[in-house]
């Protein structure tokens, strides 16, 4: 079977999609041995980065801007340098995250570094007396793709589009949004903006794929403007994943269900029921989940302290004195605090308890304080590799989220690690691999419910042993299976 993935990756030209739905549907589909064809209609300089650290060189790709810059280079290609033409009396400072250029005591330019292993050429700014003129940026085959040029106002003033060859390819106005250009499959050489040229491009390219294979777009505002401009003749499935939704939703826009859509999946029960209100036959919606769950060790037992990951978009006083009276209770936990939220505060508070607290013998100084407040540990966001780590050696995920994070649900799945949660989701079973709170009073008991007693952990792991069935890549595969027969059906 061949499946084409459109995905929504605007916003990850120079970032690693994380828990992303196309990311996901691809790696799903290559593990069951079908063709995938990513099919880019986003900017992706760093695209060869993505399929790699994401395990999906095995799809094929076809990027629009491949198209509109006459690119056919296919293999990574890091510049140096001597890649580059520097002045004669340029002076080069290295730095951690960039180098900077001097010319004549001046600065003349900033290479950044790409994060974290710094060591590849991400982009260079140009700079005269101190404003930044121009942004250029490295496609990661080895040549400039875009340079952006500014005014004294850091206002952008024009995109311009290379080649490899450093040919102007497309021009964008960026002032009227106009856009200028020469290509070969279209006589039109100047377009609105750039989401009209892309949408001409897409449209020529669907031509060449036959009109039984699949498409599944990521429903997106900027996705739903392509669909109903490209009208594609193929099968069409939009797959609506929360986190895009419910950005739609809070800006009230209508999530767009195109009379060309074949079938949408979602995610999550309660994405179901808000998409449901704008179907008018249920029979085309289905929920899929997006992460595929498989049984993995848990080493939390190994480890000399015992882990509650919390993942938290808001802590709340309630929680975090709940939380650190049961670590006062247990001398062998700390705690892990994934949150974007500034947390001065809470360690305000934290210090503050330090100041009480004893070592074994009874006697608190100041190793005892220290002691203490390392067993709260706040994290930025973490990618799906960093929260893949964690989970692997945690005893406990807390996640007192509206919605939670179906990521870490489907880990703590695979892992065998209880939750505690506030909604009641398909990941968890109450009393068999975790809890659903009714109240703020009841999570000092759900904490100690799992840190207590290890035959509640051992419950979880026998529960969760059985739920991987209904998440893993065979099971999800299946649901696929069934929306493609569907859909079939209805165009016999």
């Amino acid at each position: 079977m061949n499946l084409h993935i459109i995905p929504d990756w605007h916003a990850h030209s120079l970032t690693l999609p994380e828990f992303n739905d196309s990311v996901h549907q691809t790696q799903l589909f290559l593990s069951q041995a079908q063709t995938v064809e990513l099919i880019l209609v986003d900017y992706l300089p760093k695209l060869r980065q993505i399929l790699s650290d994401k395990e999906i060189e095995g799809a094929e790709t076809w990027s629009v801007y491949d198209l509109l810059q006459q690119i056919s280079l296919k293999d990574a290609k890091p510049l140096a340098l001597s890649d580059f033409s520097w002045p004669e009396n340029s002076q080069f400072v290295y730095m951690t995250d960039c180098i900077n250029i001097q010319v004549s005591g001046k600065h003349f330019a900033t290479i950044g570094l790409e994060y974290p292993t710094w060591t590849r050429f991400e982009k260079v700014d140009l700079w005269t007396d101190d404003v930044r003129t121009q942004e250029l940026l490295i496609d990661d085959r080895g040549f400039i793709s875009r340079v952006t040029t500014f005014d004294d106002n850091k206002t952008v003033l024009r995109r311009d589009y290379l080649t490899p060859g450093g040919n102007v390819a497309v021009q964008e106005d960026c002032t009227t949004g106009l856009v200028t250009t020469q290509q070969t499959w279209t006589t039109q050489t100047t377009f609105t903006n750039m989401a009209e040229l892309v949408a001409a491009a897409l449209t020529y390219h669907l031509q060449t794929v036959p009109e039984n294979e699949y498409l599944i777009f990521a429903q997106s505002q900027r996705i739903n403007f392509f669909i109903d401009k490209v009208a594609p003749k193929q099968p069409t499935i939009l797959s609506y994943q929360a986190k895009r939704t419910n950005e739609q939703l809070a800006k009230n826009l209508l999530l767009q269900i195109s009379d060309t859509t074949n079938f949408s999946v979602t995610d999550t029960g309660e994405q179901y029921g808000k998409m449901l209100t704008q179907l008018e036959n249920a029979e085309t919606l289905a929920i899929i989940p997006p992460y595929i769950a498989t049984q993995q060790v848990n080493r939390s037992a190994m480890q000399p302290f015992s882990t509650i990951y919390w993942q938290a978009a808001t802590i709340t006083p309630t929680a975090f004195d709940a939380v650190s009276a049961v670590l006062a209770n247990h001398p062998n936990i700390l705690v892990l605090i994934e949150t974007a939220q500034s947390h001065a505060t809470f360690d305000a508070l934290i210090e503050k308890n330090s100041q009480t607290a004893a070592n074994a013998h009874g006697i608190v100084d100041s190793d005892s304080q220290m002691a203490y407040q390392t067993r709260f540990q706040f994290l930025t966001p973490q990618s799906e590799v960093q929260r893949t780590r964690y989970m692997a050696n945690t005893r406990v995920l807390l996640d007192l989220n509206k919605m939670p994070d179906q990521f870490l649900q489907t880990q703590a799945i695979s892992f065998g690690v209880p939750q505690i949660n506030i909604i009641q989701t398909d990941y968890v079973i109450p009393n068999k691999n975790g809890q659903v709170l009714l109240d703020d009073s009841e999570l000092i008991d759900a904490l100690n419910f799992y840190l207590d007693d290890k035959h509640h952990l051992a419950e979880t792991q026998e529960t969760t042993h059985q739920m991987v069935a209904d998440f893993n890549d065979d099971m999800v595969w299946i649901k696929w299976q069934q929306i493609f027969n569907k859909i079939k059906q209805r165009n016999v």
